[in-house]
């Protein structure tokens, strides 16, 4: 009796790892040139586009349009990172306080998985201290099975960036949920109010 719940043990442990192995293997994020992905919600629709590839402090990486906003993103066997910049503006002139890419997403994707990733940097403009905060807080809340998608991840973030001056502290907190599927890439994404799901897209 005893060696038969050793052995469904063993048999759930080494099937759990391959699940876990299996899905480690897929892509969740297809960077490639040329790829796109349209969402819509009730009222407004969203076109995700990626762009022919760039380089940013020496570092390869892709512009990732959202109805023409880009953010530039770089995939890496462990991360997906983000190229950030912050910006202060004084008597009409954009200083640089902060750059760097932080990572955004951990790889491979783990089931209960929570991070943070911290960057921060200080110019002095005009004699004063300007310093610069982005943090980044995330959490892989799980997977699910769905029809049409596999084995589709939901992953929290949330990001505070701020900017600290001798007289002020100007802080804009956002979070936002997403849900990627493997070879797909995100099929849907929450935030605010709005829930937007993926109605077309093409990956090269």
């Amino acid at each position: 009796m005893g060696y038969r719940v050793l052995l469904v043990v063993f048999l759930l442990l080494v099937c759990t790892e391959n699940n876990i192995v299996q899905r480690a293997a897929e892509d969740y994020f297809p960077l490639r040139e040329g790829s796109w992905w349209q969402y819509a919600n009730q009222s407004d629709t969203v076109l995700v586009e990626v762009e022919p590839q760039d380089t940013i402090l020496q570092v390869p990486c892709f512009p990732v349009s959202y109805n023409g906003v880009p953010a530039y993103l770089v995939k890496h066997d462990d991360a997906v990172s983000q190229y950030i910049r912050t910006v202060y503006n004084h008597a009409g002139s954009d200083h640089t306080v902060m750059e760097n890419f932080v990572v955004r997403i951990e790889l491979p994707l783990i089931e209960g998985n929570a991070y943070q990733h911290l960057l921060s940097d200080s110019i002095y403009v005009a004699s004063q201290l300007i310093k610069a905060v982005y943090e980044l807080t995330g959490l892989v809340v799980g997977y699910a099975d769905e029809t049409g998608y596999g084995n589709v991840y939901e992953i929290n973030l949330t990001t505070i960036e701020s900017i600290t001056t001798p007289d002020t502290v100007i802080a804009d907190t956002n979070e936002v949920t997403e849900y990627y599927a493997p070879g797909i890439g995100m099929v849907r994404f929450q935030e605010a109010a709005s829930e937007y799901h993926l109605i077309e897209y093409n990956i090269p």
